[in-house]
């Protein structure tokens, strides 16, 4: 799986392993470490080690190949609690649980929703990017963070999954994601535009810069749907698709997610609340044949019981 990166300016003076660690979150650290090692890469088209300090505007080669752990092999274990919203001959409308993995990673090598749906629909195992390479992510035009449950489509084939593809890099999928958040804005609505940058601190994270040159565009709209007293019950609209991009958004915002383990404020979370409280609710796109299509997904029962026990103040 030949990839070909040039470093941007914000990775200037970062580790090679801790670069491309960055770029390839399905894969960890020391499987890449193995790589570079191994001789998978190449800056400037010379050898490098992993501790190699990067430079702006250098170019890196990287034979990736995929961890041995990492099973592309069908898995029922899942049972049902995978909901089939939606199927035709074209796509797949699941509503994902909070806990499961979208696809393969090496910090999560198998039960996954690409696992049950290898199990359940084969020929997916031939629609997607990087097919020859070994893709460990076959009809997924998008995925949803473990924690976060909700709406996810699936492209049945190669024609659909070109389309879906295409639909969500122009933005025209519409999303709304419900969130509880600690902490209390002022005003009912609002936005926020910050670009994403990678930590350079953790590469499983991301964080936000004033920089309109660095990181990748990103911009949330949200709106107060219910006011408690120390918590704020939101629909965020992404615009744009980035990893962790509500998370990050609200965090910067000063709202963090509730539950949040990677981005929020543990001792505000409310006592009753046993996962991130974030649900992906809606999602509405366009289908090649013109027709528009709409799925929702209700709040889950534990989300729902968590905001029962919460007084909410009317404002």
């Amino acid at each position: 799986m030949a990839k070909e990166l040039i470093v941007p300016q914000e990775y200037a003076g970062t580790r090679l392993d801790v670069f491309l660690a960055a770029h390839f979150l399905d894969f960890s650290r020391s499987w890449i470490q193995k790589l570079i090692k191994k001789g998978n890469v190449s800056i400037n088209n010379k050898p490098a080690l992993p501790s190699k300090k990067l430079k702006t505007g250098e170019l890196i080669n990287f034979d990736l190949e995929l961890p041995p752990e990492i099973s592309l092999e069908p898995d029922e274990s899942l049972g049902d609690k995978i909901k089939i919203i939606f199927e035709n001959d074209d796509f797949l409308v699941i509503d994902k649980p909070s806990g499961i993995t979208a696809h393969p990673a090496s910090s999560q090598p198998r039960g996954t929703v690409v696992n049950w749906l290898l199990a359940h629909y084969p020929p997916i195992k031939s629609v997607g990017d990087n097919l020859a390479a070994g893709n460990t992510r076959p009809g997924l035009v998008h995925r949803l963070d473990k924690e976060t449950s909700g709406v996810m489509i699936i492209a049945k084939n190669q024609p659909t999954f070109l389309w879906l593809k295409k639909q969500f890099q122009q933005h025209r999928v519409i999303k709304k994601y419900i969130a509880l958040v600690n902490g209390s804005p002022e005003d009912n609505s609002g936005k926020i535009e910050l670009n994403i940058v990678r930590s350079k601190i953790n590469p499983t994270k991301n964080a936000v810069t004033s920089s309109k040159t660095l990181g990748r565009r990103a911009l949330t709209y949200w709106k107060v749907l219910r006011r408690f007293p120390d918590h704020i019950l939101l629909e965020a609209s992404p615009k744009t698709g980035r990893m962790h991009q509500i998370r990050v958004h609200l965090k910067a915002a000063g709202w963090p997610v509730a539950g949040d383990k990677k981005y929020g404020s543990p001792r505000l979370d409310p006592k009753h609340l046993g996962r991130m409280f974030l649900h992906a609710e809606y999602l509405s796109f366009e289908a090649q044949s013109g027709e528009k299509f709409s799925f929702n997904s209700a709040l889950p029962q534990e989300l729902e019981e968590c905001l029962k026990n919460m007084p909410y103040v009317v404002r």
